[in-house]
């Protein structure tokens, strides 16, 4: 049911994280040099794709590092710096699925692209639950083999972002950035 033009859900695994030292919260843990590393190549492989307008990220280091390197990436392969709005919803640190809907449904407004920058085993349950009719077949196998660091899920969705519900989206692409050679995989 299309309510006007396409928008585009962005989910976005953090990238590679360091384990935990003793005493470190989860909260806390920061990114692993190779997480870094993809993070850039995750930027690159989203200037293929679209320029967000607005970016919700967990609050945790390592979401946190994730966009901020996502968007130097980005930024780098673009004409001008990209300048989305970014919030940080305190939810989405221990979210479920309905909770990143609930947040992409309150906060998406007229946003043409959000991005979601979160955590496993999350990414992977929205992405497969608002994947819908039309979804590529290949990108929903990849999704249920695995979401790995940095992975990134690209769903187009036909309606407005308040009215948001599973099977409303279009999984049309998964890709798995890494330094070492790219990784865009369906």
């Amino acid at each position: 049911m299309s309510t006007g033009p396409t928008r585009r859900l962005i989910l976005i695994r953090h990238a590679k994280a360091e384990q935990a030292t003793p005493g470190q919260e989860d909260v806390d843990r920061p990114l692993a040099p190779r997480g870094l590393l993809d993070a850039v190549v995750g930027g690159q492989e989203l200037a293929v794709v679209a320029v967000p307008d607005l970016v919700l990220c967990s609050p945790a280091r390592r979401t946190r590092q994730t966009w901020r390197t996502v968007l130097e990436g980005l930024s780098g392969e673009l004409a001008e710096p990209a300048h989305p709005e970014v919030k940080y919803p305190h939810g989405l640190y221990e979210a479920g699925v309905f909770d990143l809907v609930e947040t992409v449904r309150k906060a998406g407004g007229q946003a043409s692209v959000v991005v979601v920058v979160g955590h496993e085993p999350t990414m992977s349950e929205a992405t497969l639950s608002l994947a819908g009719a039309g979804s590529d077949p290949d990108a929903v196998q990849h999704v249920k083999a695995g979401f790995p660091t940095a992975g990134i899920a690209v769903l187009a969705v036909e309606r407005e972002w308040a009215d948001l519900a599973p099977g409303d989206g279009r999984l049309e692409k998964f890709v798995v950035p890494r330094a070492e050679g790219g990784g865009s995989i369906g």
